[in-house]
């Protein structure tokens, strides 16, 4: 009894599981498109502030509040130092009212204090408490206690004290007090741990300009709070107080925005004029309060990265879910037309299209469910592995889960409307009033001018500065590949009627006119097939291109790994490391004759090679090749190498003898080689790359000093914090904040435009897969329907290895044209569209194109594949359908 009411459920939801594997494909493929693009959001907002935390310290990311007992109100220090420790109760009950963990607390004096030392002088040391200090220290003698400090072994050896011993501190103004020693650490030094990087000043040495060396700070004494507290207090000297809340480590995005609500509460609290915090620093005149957090300038850099990743994700994803619904809409009537025997006697037996298209949803539920199962979960688990990053935030399931269900909704509607739509029609003659309008539309021409209409406005826009990714540069290839396929097939017929067709081999011949003579169904065949071949190839195209195009600009950025701009006056005269470089540049110069702006740039020519990050791309020859023309030069003008466009017939006009103006003084220069970009070029004027020897030989003649009049940089290959302790030691001093070339790739536009467009490669895979397995399908089912025709070839002698042949030479066809019509219309195409998608369109050099060789690979092997697949699954099918059964059927 069981079974048998298993086996008519079994009929009722799955009556051809064959067929409904179909369906389980197409839906799996629909629900990972649509469930994708939610997911990869995520993962992009993830990824994005993964990076900064990577990049910037605790330090940045984390929240500061600042205050001093150093006020200008008259009052001596030690009328506040009492108050002290109920200042940091009330602050550390603040934040942990906003909904934070306790703070943090730095004290340090405002002023070193003395202590004798052994030989018989007094040394200046810092006493300084930080909460849990004693945790992030070497301790090498005595251990810490709570009511001792921590000295470094060079006081240890200066005062001889040692664990146990008294430490007599005193100010310049008579205040004295005495702590005791329990402990003796190792001074920590560079690269320095990223728990103490906000006080460096502590132990690292710092370059003090007057005296153009390298000091190192007094010994910090380090204290308990509660020590410290009491010292300073006796001490009589003012205090700088910071508390500190570090960020949670290795987090998601969004525990931090969580995060910054806490601090904007905390900042209200804080300054909120009832509150007891803000009542204690008014009565007893305290340094204002002053939080300072980094962390919501990052997630605003979060923030623009997914807001411009976002368009062209979504738009991918229902383009692609929209796809996966027209193939379902496909099988549906396929379903109706294989079984049209059983839907004719429905009909007869009075069942009306509405209860067909309600059988037609009750059979698709369990392929449904299965599919997206199946969908959802490779979607997920395809975002996890290749997304930006795999820490997927629990809020994106509901978006998720809801796209899944719009799926389902939309693939049963589909289902059933097409059902419906096929039963009302399944004993009509003719094609009806709709089906022969639509026919009589002229859909390749639609097609073609819609397809102009978008491309011109494209073509003729210029790039725009953090624009991202529109939805136009994505859609104008496919259009653009349709019309192709459209116009390919519709001269196939006429190809046929070619005599050189007729000669071929018997398989040749037949898959040839199979092909060529083909209609309706094959057209669409190619078309659909060339289109989603097409994507593989753009997609691929646009995402090589964009790499190649990066890595150039990056390396025009920045002139090399680390960029240290020095100050105007800095002497400087010690050794650089050995992959460094000065350069000196200067951006306000004139070209004349043309009177346009240019800029430049002068290098060491046997220097500058070593350090740039030079890419074949910015010249016809290699950087060796330029600056030994700039190095051999003999002339007595300034050689220069020019970077970018120079005014049209300039140095035709003048031999390339041009000169540079910068109003107070002006240098001769003579062209020796041209490149498109240059490392350091900063904007689209150009920049004359100059010999450093001769350029100061030019200025001299002037009476210029090429110190005084460029801005210098050191341009170096390494780690940055080791190249500018390298500069300083050499006796540069540091001017602006040091540049390197991991900020530029860190660019919100950069990360959103290259996640995006690996997220369309991923998609347009997906979309080849299935238009080659369509091939196979649409390969299958002509056989079934050329069953009585492969019978009487056979009855007429044909032989069985040349049904097959015919059969794989068919499939190849068709998948070759495809192949070939996507391939020369996308990669064309990909190159049109290129500088529309400039991510950075105001740094040289314009974008590269790069030649998707992988994508093609795959397109290569998926077509091999297909064919050689196919033409086993045809043979297979024709072999089973013998001449006895196909007479019945046919009866």
């Amino acid at each position: 009894m069981i079974t048998r009411w298993l086996r008519r459920l079994r009929l009722a939801l799955l009556p051809l599981p064959g067929q409904a594997a179909g369906l389980v494909l197409l839906v799996a493929v629909l629900a990972a498109a649509v469930v994708s693009a939610p997911l990869m959001i995520a993962s992009a907002e993830q990824g994005a502030w993964e990076q900064q935390e990577e990049r910037l310290s605790p330090a940045t990311l984390g929240t500061s509040i600042y205050s001093s007992t150093f006020t200008a109100d008259g009052r001596r220090p030690v009328d506040r130092l009492p108050r002290l420790d109920e200042l940091d109760t009330g602050v550390a009950r603040t934040a942990e009212d906003a909904g934070l963990n306790r703070p943090l607390l730095t004290t340090q004096l405002r002023r070193p204090v003395l202590t004798p030392l052994a030989d018989g002088g007094a040394g200046e040391v810092e006493l300084a408490s930080r909460t849990g200090a004693e945790e992030h220290l070497e301790i090498v003698a005595g251990a810490a206690s709570a009511d001792g400090v921590l000295i470094p072994e060079e006081l240890a050896a200066g005062t001889g004290a040692g664990p146990g011993d008294p430490l007599p501190l005193a100010t310049e103004d008579r205040g004295t007090t005495t702590v005791t020693v329990s402990g003796v650490y190792v001074t920590p030094v560079e690269p320095i741990e990223q728990w103490w990087e906000a006080q460096a000043y502590l132990f690292v040495p710092r370059y003090v300009p007057q005296s153009l060396e390298l000091v190192p700070p007094p010994p910090a004494v380090i204290a308990p709070r509660d020590v410290a507290l009491g010292a300073y207090e006796q001490l009589g000297e003012d205090v700088f107080l910071e508390w500190f809340l570090p960020p949670t480590p290795d987090v998601q995005v969004e525990e931090m925005r969580a995060t910054a609500d806490r601090v904007a509460e905390l900042q209200l609290r804080l300054t909120k004029p009832d509150s007891p915090v803000a009542q204690l620093v008014d009565q007893w005149n305290f340094a204002n309060l002053e939080p300072r957090s980094g962390l919501l300038p990052v997630l605003d850099i979060v923030d623009r990265t997914v807001e411009l990743l976002e368009p062209p994700v979504r738009a991918v994803g229902i383009g692609g879910g929209a796809a996966a619904l027209v193939l379902v809409g496909a099988w549906a009537g396929q379903r109706v037309r294989r079984r049209e025997d059983e839907m004719r006697a429905l009909v007869a037996r009075g069942v009306s299209p509405a209860r067909g298209a309600l059988d037609a949803a009750r059979e698709s539920l369990l392929p449904l469910l299965a599919g997206l199962a199946a969908g959802g979960a490779a979607g997920w688990l395809l975002v996890r592995a290749l997304g930006p990053s795999a820490d997927l935030p629990g809020s994106v399931l509901a978006g998720a889960a809801l796209a899944l269900v719009a799926a389902a909704a939309a693939t049963l509607a589909v289902v059933g409307a097409v059902t419906a739509v096929l039963f009302s029609r399944i004993d009509a003659v003719g094609r009806g009033a709709a089906a022969s309008i639509a026919g009589r539309v002229p859909w390749l021409a639609v097609t073609a001018a819609v397809t102009v209409v978008t491309v011109v406005p494209l073509v003729l826009a210029e790039p725009e500065e953090g624009a991202g990714i529109g939805v136009l540069p994505l859609l104008a290839p496919l259009l653009v590949t349709v019309v192709a396929a459209g116009l390919v097939t519709a001269l196939l017929p006429r190809l046929g009627a070619l005599r050189a067709v007729r000669r071929l081999p018997t398989a040749g011949f037949l898959a040839a006119r199979r092909v060529l003579a083909g209609q309706g169904a094959t057209r669409l065949v190619v078309v659909t097939t060339a289109l989603a071949l097409g994507l593989v190839v753009y997609a691929g195209a646009l995402a090589d291109s964009t790499d190649r195009t990066i890595a150039a600009k990056a390396s025009v950025a920045s002139g090399s790994d680390v960029v240290v701009p020095l100050s105007r006056l800095s002497p400087g005269d010690g050794p650089l490391p050995g992959a460094a470089t000065l350069v000196g540049s200067e951006d306000t110069g004139t070209l004349v004759p043309s009177e346009s702006p240019a800029d430049v740039l002068v290098v060491r020519p046997d220097e500058i090679t070593d350090v740039v990050r030079w890419n074949e791309a910015f010249a016809d020859q290699p950087l060796p090749e330029l600056m030994s023309a700039l190095s051999g030069y003999d002339g007595a003008r300034v050689p220069v190498v020019v970077a970018g466009d120079l005014p049209e017939g300039v140095t035709d006009a003048t031999g390339g003898e041009l000169v540079l103006d910068f109003r107070y003084w002006s240098v001769p220069v003579e062209v020796v080689g041209r490149a498109s970009a240059f490392p350091g070029q900063r904007g689209q004027d150009p920049l004359f790359v100059a010999d450093w020897d001769r350029f100061d030989e030019a200025l001299s003649r002037v009476s210029r000093q090429i110190d005084l009049v460029l801005a210098r940089e050191v341009w170096a290959r390494g780690d940055a914090g080791e190249v500018t302790r390298a500069v300083v030691a050499a006796g540069f001093e540091q001017g602006d904040d040091v540049r390197t070339a991991a900020e530029f790739a860190d660019r919100p536009e950069l990360d959103a435009q290259t996640w995006a467009l690996s997220y369309l490669r991923a998609v347009a895979l997906a979309a080849g897969v299935l238009g080659l397995v369509g091939v196979a399908m649409h390969a299958l089912a002509q056989q079934r329907r050329r069953t009585v025709a492969a019978l009487l070839l056979t009855r007429m002698g044909m032989g069985r290895r040349s049904a097959d042949a015919a059969g794989a030479l068919e499939i190849g066809l068709l998948t070759g044209l495809a192949a070939l019509v996507a391939t020369a219309v996308a990669l064309p195409a990909s190159a049109l569209v290129l500088d529309r998608l400039d991510p950075v369109p105001g740094l040289r050099p314009d974008p590269l194109f790069a030649v998707p060789w992988g994508s093609l690979a795959a397109v290569l092997a998926g077509v091999l594949l297909v064919t050689a697949g196919g033409a086993a699954l045809v043979g297979r099918t024709a072999r089973r359908s013998t001449g006895g059964q196909v007479m019945r059927d046919a009866a």
